[in-house]
């Protein structure tokens, strides 16, 4: 049997990386707003805040106080949470590959488009719209399962959900910076899962 101290080491391990990638490519992207978001998008990035600290607070306890929170322990055998530590740095690499294609024309979600910015539509972004979205989906699923607490599978659906709702804001955004460029983008490539289609 797999000591729980590996799993909440490697649980700990990935978010530090995971959120140290995120703040390199923060501080090294200059962004700004391309446009004030709507009402719905703040509500919903309100809410997401709130679960988000829910879901930190959750993390904290089991990584540091796991006697606290073992009663919303998962029975999850050893063997599908490591199976989840692989799926959770994969999520992590698509992600960083997302972000090294987009390069400078990355900006937080719903932030706005810069004008100076044009459209990625090579390396993920030839495969799926979204990878950043969907790298994230697998990340923080993949941590969920590792951790096998419900003070961290709870809060994660929940995000999952808010963030997959914010998508239609985002891709509005798009269509107001690239138009038809975007639209027909939409069309050929998919949201989330690759499509099995040859591409001409």
């Amino acid at each position: 049997m797999v000591s729980d101290l590996f799993f909440r080491a490697f649980f700990s391990a990935l978010w530090v990386a995971f959120l140290a990638i995120f703040s390199w490519v923060a501080h090294s992207t200059k962004w700004s707003a391309g446009r004030r978001t709507t009402r719905h998008a703040n509500r919903l990035r309100a809410v997401a805040l709130v679960f988000a600290c829910l879901y930190f607070a959750g993390a904290l306890f089991y990584a540091l106080v796991p006697s606290w929170v073992v009663i919303f322990s998962i029975p999850l055998p050893d063997s599908f949470r490591i199976v989840m530590v692989a799926v959770a740095v994969l999520g992590m690499c698509f992600i960083m590959w997302a972000l090294r294609s987009l390069g400078k024309n990355w900006a937080p979600s719903l932030s706005g488009v810069r004008k100076d910015t044009f459209l990625v539509t090579t390396g993920p972004y030839g495969v799926v719209r979204h990878p950043i979205y969907l790298g994230a989906f697998i990340f923080l699923a993949a941590q969920a399962f590792l951790a096998a607490n419900l003070l961290t599978l709870l809060p994660t659906l929940i995000l999952v959900v808010l963030l997959y709702v914010q998508l239609p804001d985002e891709e509005n955004m798009l269509i107001d910076r690239f138009g038809d460029e975007y639209r027909e983008y939409m069309k050929r490539t998919p949201r989330f899962i690759p499509s099995l289609k040859h591409k001409r």
